[in-house]
């Protein structure tokens, strides 16, 4: 597996890859080289193989952050560990269009797994992609943020979902 990580202003970014396709990301704050290889290497639980460079997913990982740039479509994703229908929640969730929000019962209907709004919330705190794969964008059926990375509300959702809406020029309408 490799681990690779980039500096990014005063902050780092770091990925794992397996086999070149994404196993793991993580936003830009690692405060250190360091910290981002201490982290993803017990993320990885494997040896792990330290590349210092920019890449392409990293810049995707960039891009949201800064909200510049959203395309995700040439990411692969090492899908191990998720079952076939975690993994279609997950694919149906990079479907939502950036700005936009979805419910966790509208995702399961999407996904093809009607009334299982509680097992896609199960599915976001599984997933390891994020921002990449936006779980982010996944809200209540009554509008309310709901949980983020495991806290309920977390203001680092409403950050990136504001940011979403500011860069495609739809905060005005919100």
């Amino acid at each position: 597996m490799d681990l690779v990580v980039s500096k990014t202003g005063k902050t780092w970014t770091a990925v794992l890859l397996s086999e070149g396709k994404l196993f793991y990301s993580s936003s830009s704050s690692f405060k250190s080289k360091d910290e981002a290889v201490s982290y993803l290497t017990t993320i990885a639980k494997t040896p792990v193989k330290v590349k210092e460079e920019n890449h392409p997913y990293i810049d995707v990982i960039n891009g949201i952050e800064t909200g510049t740039s959203f395309d995700i479509s040439e990411v692969e994703y090492d899908f191990a560990g998720f079952t076939d229908k975690e993994v279609k929640v997950l694919k149906a969730l990079t479907k939502v269009p950036v700005g936009k929000t979805i419910s966790y019962g509208k995702l399961a209907e999407k996904a093809g797994f009607p009334g299982a709004a509680q097992f896609v919330g199960n599915v976001m705190m599984k997933n390891r992609f994020g921002p990449v794969i936006p779980c982010h964008r996944v809200i209540l059926s009554s509008g309310q943020l709901g949980k983020f990375a495991g806290k309920a509300n977390n203001p680092r959702k409403k950050q990136l979902l504001d940011q979403e809406k500011k860069a495609k020029g739809l905060d005005n309408y919100f």
